[in-house]
Parts: structure tokens; sequence; C-alpha cells
């Protein structure tokens, strides 16, 4: 689909006197799958799951990292098809600057803020029943993981009445992007992988080291190793642009009243490691005080907060071990929301 957007993007690196604020508008192809569910839920099959993957994934993280039916193990770790037997009908895409959608100026245009107007196009689109989609969509539940959640919370705070719903999966308010940065040892992906992508400038980078990406993405213990090894084989990439809003697009949505779900890994390494220490496995915590409860302070107008910690899984809880207990949270969740 192509999407036009127009965004300011305001960057706030570690050094503020660095912040700088362009006006950036142009018009994006971004690539999507959209999946009808297998079985037929009547009061659903308007209710669109918008699924918007992390940093060095594309949309195939939501289906086993490769195409529905063609996942690892099947559809052991995927959300689409957990979704579609549910009878949720939903629309993953490749990020702007990721998979197949294009690739623009990684510092300038691949940011925080564009991200959050290419979202808002695309739900337009939906509510509209626009080509691509087949129908018009009366219900949006925007599903979010990592960098895909921090869009989804800038996108509650500038466009609060865009969704209906909101699930923000490894999440949470405390975020040292800057630390898993470091553990990553991050280089351009042009000189990492000049093969896949020797073609793209240097401000696309990518993981070089596969026993941060391990400590950062799963729990020990608590996933396939073999599978593990794939992922870093296949190994997307991000922006600098991302990295330098990354620490600020932590939102309090003020006028956000719709319900939200945040589910994270019990270790998440990213969001519930503060220092993301290369020695010491985070911990969201548990109860009133865990900071997954705290998160709760980023939606003081919601309808409904609440949180789920997925037990001996890190921060891609998709795809460890427990996958299957975090799906089944978030769809019990939705289903007593009356999605």
């Amino acid at each position: 689909m192509s999407l036009t957007t127009s965004s300011s993007t305001d960057a706030s690196p570690i050094n503020p006197s660095l912040a700088f604020s362009i006006p950036i508008h142009g018009t994006f192809d971004i690539a999507a799958r959209y999946c009808e569910p297998e079985v037929v839920v009547p009061s659903r099959t308007n209710s669109l799951q918008l699924l918007v993957h992390g940093g060095q994934y594309d949309r195939n993280y939501w289906s086993g990292e490769d195409p529905p039916g063609r996942g690892y193990s099947g559809d052991k770790y995927s959300w689409i098809s957990f979704a579609s037997k549910q009878g949720y009908p939903t629309l993953s895409i490749d990020r702007l600057g990721n998979g197949l959608s294009d690739h623009p100026d990684p510092i300038a245009v691949v940011q925080m803020p564009t991200h959050v107007e290419v979202s808002h196009a695309i739900v337009k689109i939906a509510r509209a029943g626009k080509f691509p989609l087949p129908r018009i969509f009366s219900k949006i539940i925007y599903v979010g993981h990592s960098f895909g959640s921090l869009i989804g919370n800038s996108l509650n705070a500038k466009y609060p009445n865009d969704v209906d719903a909101t699930v923000l999966t490894g999440f949470g308010s405390d975020l040292e992007a800057v630390a898993a940065i470091d553990n990553f040892q991050l280089q351009p992906a042009s000189i990492a992988n000049p093969e896949k992508y020797g073609d793209l400038p240097a401000g696309y980078v990518q993981p070089t080291s596969q026993s941060g990406f391990f400590f950062e993405f799963y729990y020990p213990g608590g996933y396939e190793p073999v599978f593990a090894a794939y992922q870093y084989s296949i190994r997307g990439t991000q922006t600098v642009g991302e990295g330098v809003t990354a620490n600020s697009a932590v939102q309090i949505a003020l006028k956000y009243k719709a319900p939200v779900f945040v589910i994270s890994g019990q270790h998440d390494n990213i969001f519930c490691n503060p220092k993301c220490s290369s020695s010491k496995i985070g911990d969201c915590g548990r109860g009133a005080k865990s900071l997954l409860a705290k998160t709760a302070e980023l939606y003081p107008a919601a309808s409904r907060y609440d949180w789920y910690a997925v037990p001996n899984a890190g921060h891609c809880w998709q795809l460890n071990y427990n996958s299957n207990d975090g799906m089944h949270a978030t769809h019990d969740w939705l289903a007593a929301q009356y999605f």
C-alpha cells in the first residue's frame, strides 16, 4: 500500500543541544500482509488487529519468522494463527525502513514521528475500507511489539481516538535504549551483511553480537537455541534515527480513553532491566509495585489498564517457549473487553 504522510520530526538525543526539528512530507510504499480468520466469529469480522513489529524484525515476527503456515515449528510461535483461530482478521506490516517496505533516509526520515504518521494513515485506510483492504473495519486493535509498542504509545498520545484498544508487548515505561544498543554492538548493515544490505546507507544498522542479541531478546533456558540462531541469521535492521528518538518515545497519553493491555516477558531485558546489565537478568517485578503496573502512569484516562508478565520469558516472548501463555492472556483480555 502507498501512504502519504506528513510529520515534524523532533529528535532528542543524549546531548539536548543536538535536538532538531524538521518537517517531513512523503509518499511511502508499505508492505503488508492481510489475513482473514480461519474461524468465523461474526462479532469480530470487522475488528482488525494491526500488528507492528519491533527493531531487527519484519512482519514475519508475527508468524514464527516466516510467512503464516511456514513458521518455525509450524504455528507454534504464530500470533497470526492464534488470532485467526479466535476469529480476528490481522494486518501485519513491514515498518518503514524494514522488510519489503521503502527504505528512505535512515536519519532524517525513519524516526518515531514518521512511524506514527504511517500508522495513523493505515488506521484511516482500514476505517474507510480502502484498497487493498477488503472492507470497512469498525474496530481497530493496535498490537505492537518493542519499538512497535513505542509507536503505538506515541500514536495513542497524538491521535487518541485512532484505535479502539491497544496491546503493547515487550513494553514498559522504563527504557534504556542506549545500554541495549551497546550490547547489540551495532554496525552499518552494509558492512555487517553486505550481500543482503550492501545497498543501504550507513544509517541502517544491525547487531553483530549474537550473545548480545540472545541476552536482550530471550530468557536463558526459556527458548529454543536453534530457533534463536535462525532469527539472528536473518536479523533485520534498525536506523540511527530510530535510536535517536527512542529514549524520548515513551509518552503520557493524556487523552486516550480506550482500554490498554501491556504484556511483557517477566525477564524483559530492555524494559525491565534499567541498567541493561550484561550480567544480570531483568525482572519486571510482581504485584502493584511492578514495572508493568507502574506503566499505567502513561494512561491516566484509559477506560481500563491491565498488564501481564509472561513467566520464564524475555523481551521477545512471542518467540520464547512460553509464547502460547502470552497469546492466551492477550486474547482472553480482548474477549473480556468485548472485542
